[in-house]
């Protein structure tokens, strides 16, 4: 039987209350750090990955309908695994406990023998877990949305029983990702690569079908996978770009687009809308030359120690068996960086020893062990009145709560828990509508402490006492839709000295509310506490708080222009160039003028020429100023996307270029990679604009002595947006040069072309 390739945890599947150690995703980690891709022992293939932090403690990631491990690839359906799900204690070490739907459980709205399940995104809402995914293939007239639920991360799941949006929209309707607001809607976006774009749309109450029309957030053709997060107090839409399944070629960078709405309008770091004839979007990963290619399909989860990070699925471009084609998870810490998201301060996917996350607090407990805190028993002291206990459920397991009747707080204390600049977690609810759940922000005795606090009315408060007093105090009233005797996440960060308290459903990044205050430096933070023996406690933590990066890392350097390699294109005698292919174009007034031709470097028909000139050794960059009417919708054969603008070349198959290019119904500036596939591979660099400036930068990697190639594109000649590398055979030297072609109806005019040291 095809699970016993792998250790399923039965326990967890019944009921998440044995829990054994989890398996190690790769023994040879030393402690502390982990490396790409994190589920290597268990999974050659889990995409479009989807996380959350169970109300058990651990955190739980599922993926697109895959077969796991390349050498179960193909043969009988019932070798795939649909929906795999996988466990963790720390995002570092991980284990299979299930999948979604099987045979025996699955949506009765398609055919079961040839729907493909994919891309699921998780959440908890309502006190379930609600499991979006796609159903995809020949079991239904189009791709279509569905539902399931679950009382456990790992199951079991009730299919809605029809598609979560039964109207076609126009839209390709795969990778859903929900978004709750503070006000309790909830939003749907989803959507790949048509004309449609990506689309969001408000659900009704019980997120099962739409209210009203859906709205294109991202452009046409543009991306797909969306992910919204809300961050201080603005949304942000995280998208992928093309090349989601090229392999050892593809692009798929992750951008990200932010707004005032969850309806957008949403425009990136320079102003430039999502949906703009031109689109923006600021990146957020991108390859960078390594050995992780196509690491996009992006999803976000929170630390113990409050440091964000971000799981993409991609290829590992050196692996021998590419051709079955497996998508492993990869995870890198997230930054946020002048109100911007990127990946490991803008060096973007790593593929070597990582510091890990922090997956375990400093002190606190999940409340698994144990009868009481009889005594201080339990590494907590316990000031108050009433007593602590434990108890269990299905859903979180064990938690703990305190019996007292008391309107005095009671308090759940954990020793040796840090000073200074911390993260409190816990997750809480409130069991009777007389009392109060809450989070100890410091305390220094019973008079005088610092507590914030959720009652069954849905309001959090925030209380300062001090001798007995309350001497401070902010509130925030949660939507009227919440029940707080659902277990929800309370979280606090400290930083010098002043707490943000967040209230959520589940650290996804969607808070209920959000309040800041002052807590004194001396009293010690950490715990929890009760009145009337109101509170159910669990998952409770104290953590050093991160320390966040705040600079990205430096744009490439540009040196000292290369005099004697340029060309202003003064006369038509180009002494030091030469064609591929048939000359064409001329110098004209200072410019190189070249209509765009009718063919490519594809081979898929007429070859395209190019203008090429023997570059210099090592490091360099090579830019042009480029005139192309990307405006213009010049009357050309869908097929056809006439493009301009500097090209790497060994040999047609073994080429890049860096275009901007009407695709569609909008323009964009794109890198071009190869000739293996019909159309290229290709990723996005940047906004489009009838004059760009362009910049390709070339280096060589010392250890596989490829050509290493980075592009850049700006619309003023002086900011530069800096996007993915890609490379090139080593061996010969690419020469560097400019191509027009891919359809006629567009002129392109080069100023110049300059080489920088």
């Amino acid at each position: 039987m095809r699970r016993s390739r792998l250790a399923v945890a039965t326990a967890a599947v019944i009921g998440l209350l044995a829990v054994g150690p989890p398996v190690a995703a790769d023994p040879g980690d030393e402690p502390g750090t982990y490396e790409n891709h994190i589920m290597d022992d268990l999974a050659d293939a889990f995409s479009d990955p989807s996380i959350i932090q169970g109300k058990d403690g651990y955190w739980y990631a599922y993926a697109t309908q895959t077969s796991l491990r390349k050498d179960n690839r193909g043969g009988d359906w019932d070798d795939q695994y649909f929906m795999p799900i996988m466990r963790s204690a720390d995002l570092v070490d991980w284990e299979y406990v299930g999948e979604v739907f099987d045979r025996d459980n699955h949506p009765e709205w398609r055919d079961f023998d040839t729907t493909y399940y994919w891309a699921p995104d998780v959440r908890y809402v309502d006190g379930l877990y609600h499991l979006y995914y796609a159903a995809a293939g020949g079991g239904g007239p189009r791709n279509q949305l569905g539902l399931a639920t679950a009382p456990t991360p790992a199951g079991p799941w009730t299919d809605l029983g029809r598609p979560v949006i039964e109207e076609d929209d126009g839209a390709n309707q795969i990778d859903p990702a929900l978004f709750v607001d503070d006000d309790g809607a909830k939003y749907l976006y989803y959507g790949s690569f048509k004309d449609a774009g990506v689309r969001a749309v408000e659900l009704n109450d019980e997120g099962t079908a739409p209210v009203g029309e859906s709205v294109q957030v991202v452009g046409s053709r543009q991306g797909e996978a969306p992910y919204v997060v809300k961050h201080d107090g603005l949304y942000y839409l995280f998208y992928s770009g093309l090349g989601c399944c090229e392999r050892e070629k593809g692009g798929y960078p992750v951008f990200v687009g932010r707004s005032d709405s969850p309806l957008g309008p949403f425009t990136d770091a320079d102003g430039v809308s999502l949906t703009a004839e031109n689109p923006g979007g600021t990146i957020v990963n991108s390859p960078n030359g390594n050995r992780w290619v196509a690491s996009g399909h992006s999803a976000n989860v929170v630390d113990h120690s409050g440091q964000e990070w971000i799981l993409t699925n991609g290829f590992d471009r050196f692996e021998e068996d590419l051709t079955w084609g497996g998508r492993p998870t990869l995870m890198d810490r997230l930054d946020w960086i002048d109100g911007w998201p990127t990946v490991n301060a803008g060096a973007w996917s790593s593929d070597g020893p990582q510091t890990a996350p922090v997956g375990a607090w400093d002190a606190g407990s999940r409340f698994e062990d144990g009868t009481g805190f009889e005594d201080g028993a339990g590494g907590f002291s316990t000031p108050g009145p009433g007593r602590w206990k434990r108890d269990q459920d299905d859903l979180s397991g064990g938690f703990a709560y305190n019996t007292a009747h008391s309107p005095n707080p009671s308090f759940l204390l954990p020793d040796d828990a840090p000073t200074g600049d911390v993260r409190l977690e816990s997750d809480v609810r409130v069991t009777d509508d007389r009392g109060r759940a809450g989070l100890v922000l410091g305390y220094e005795d019973s008079r005088n402490h610092a507590v914030a606090w959720i009652d069954a009315d849905g309001l959090l408060s925030v209380e300062v006492r001090r001798h007995g007093r309350i001497t401070d105090r902010v509130q925030a009233q949660v939507h009227d839709g919440a029940d707080l005797s659902d277990w929800h996440a309370l979280t606090a960060e400290i930083d010098a000295g002043t707490a943000h308290v967040e209230l959520s459903a589940s650290l996804l990044g969607m808070p209920l509310a959000e309040l800041d205050i002052a807590v004194p430096a001396s009293w010690a933070p950490g715990g929890a506490a009760s009145t009337r023996g109101a509170a159910a406690i669990d998952n409770l933590g104290v953590t050093a708080l991160y320390e966040p990066v705040t600079e990205r890392v430096a744009d490439p350097a540009v040196g000292e222009e290369l005099t004697g390699y340029g060309e202003e294109f003064d006369d038509a005698d180009l002494a030091d160039w030469n064609w591929f292919g048939t000359p064409d174009g001329r110098v004209e007034d200072g410019a190189y003028v070249w209509p765009t031709q009718d063919a490519d470097l594809s081979g898929n028909g007429a070859m395209a020429s190019a203008l090429l000139r023997d570059a210099p050794e090592g490091t360099y960059t090579v830019e042009t100023k480029l005139h192309l009417p990307i405006s213009e919708d010049p009357a050309t054969d869908e097929s056809q996307r006439p493009q301009a603008g500097l090209v790497a070349f060994q040999s047609p198959e073994s080429s890049i270029h860096l275009a901007s290019v009407k695709n569609g119904p909008s323009g964009q500036v794109l890198l071009w990679i190869g000739r293996d596939r019909n159309p290229w591979p290709e990723m996005q660099v940047g906004v489009a604009a009838d004059e760009l400036w362009l910049r390709l930068r070339h280096t060589v990697d010392p250890d596989t002595g490829e050509h290493l190639f980075q592009a850049a594109t700006s619309r003023d000649g002086e900011h530069y947006t800096w996007g993915g590398v890609w490379h090139l055979p080593e061996g010969a030297e690419p020469q560097i040069g400019l191509v027009s072609m891919a359809g006629e109806g567009l002129t392109a005019t080069f100023d110049y072309v300059r080489f920088y040291k």
